[in-house]
């Protein structure tokens, strides 16, 4: 359950009759069903329930983690992707076997690398997954996020667009996409979580995935640094601005190796505190600056 977690009772199910429909519905479409909806309204839980219902009927089924600021199965700021072997009684019960460094916690700021990601990991296990669930993040209100979301499904062009609402927030953008849809209502017992919370969980996030690290020194000679929003090489010759910068460190592919936190980048050595044991080719510097406990204590501009 996590730090200060909680469990309660309730009467009756806690499955609205909407979401046995819509398991109903994917297993007999089959391939991509991408999770809509806004921040607190249970997607994460209908992604659980849906992944359940395909493993009853031993279906192939993966999970593609979209909500990099409060990721479930990779860190936050990562996007990432799993095989469904076992029920699971919550996403983060899942192992990421590929993950994607975004580098940031808010997808407005980096919705094109996301977009990318997203159809890469999606690429990567359709050979294998008779059925993929895309749970996506809850930036759906401005027009902005509209845009975006918009770009996401027609990149992906899914078999099936689940939008689950409490009111008619996702009207916007479910009335300009030509995918087949299910409205789903929201959980009744979903609960709405303060900014404070949700900054918490991402710090959870961060420790899950940081827990027990130890320091390696990386030579700038033998690997390429980068900024998380820039493609090229970056020359970076003092830790001034990059200490406790929260860092992916990357294969000769890209693919997420681990995350890190910098601990001071001097004479031409960068020292990374993490748990990989892999020594990476590429190091992106991300948005997010974390205290030593890894606790958020600042956003690069």
């Amino acid at each position: 359950m996590g730090e200060n977690g909680f469990y309660r009772q309730v009467d009756g199910s806690a499955i609205p009759p909407s979401w046995r429909e819509a398991g109903d519905i994917l297993r007999q479409s089959r391939g991509l069903a991408v999770l809509l909806g806004d921040v607190d309204v249970g997607k994460s839980t209908l992604s659980t329930y849906l992944a359940n219902v395909c493993l009853d009927h031993m279906i192939q089924t993966s999970i593609i983690d979209g909500d990099i600021g409060q990721a479930d199965i990779g860190p936050p700021t990562t996007t990432s992707s799993s095989t469904v072997s076992n029920h699971i009684l919550r996403l983060e019960d899942l192992k990421p076997e590929r993950s994607h460094f975004i580098g940031d916690t808010s997808p407005s700021r980096v919705s094109t690398k996301l977009v990318q990601s997203i159809i890469h990991l999606r690429d990567e296990i359709t050979a294998r997954s008779e059925i993929i669930i895309l749970n996506t993040d809850g930036w759906v209100r401005d027009e902005e996020a509209i845009r975006y979301k918009l770009q996401l499904l027609n990149s992906l062009q899914p078999s099936l667009v689940l939008g689950l609402s409490s009111n008619n927030e996702l009207d916007p953008i479910l009335d300009q996409q030509q995918y087949s849809t299910l409205r789903l209502e929201a959980s009744r017992f979903a609960r709405a979580r303060t900014r404070e919370e949700r900054r918490k969980t991402r710090e959870e996030g961060y420790r899950r995935f940081l827990q027990n690290p130890k320091h390696i020194d990386l030579n700038l000679n033998t690997i390429k640094l980068r900024m998380f929003n820039k493609s090229r090489q970056q020359r970076i010759d003092q830790d001034s601005t990059h200490r406790g910068t929260l860092a992916g460190l990357l294969d000769e592919k890209g693919m997420l190796l681990s995350i890190g936190r910098v601990v001071r980048i001097q004479n031409g050595i960068l020292r990374v505190t993490t748990k990989t044991e892999e020594r990476p080719r590429i190091v992106e510097l991300g948005a997010v600056i974390l205290s030593s406990r890894f606790a958020e204590v600042g956003y690069e501009p």
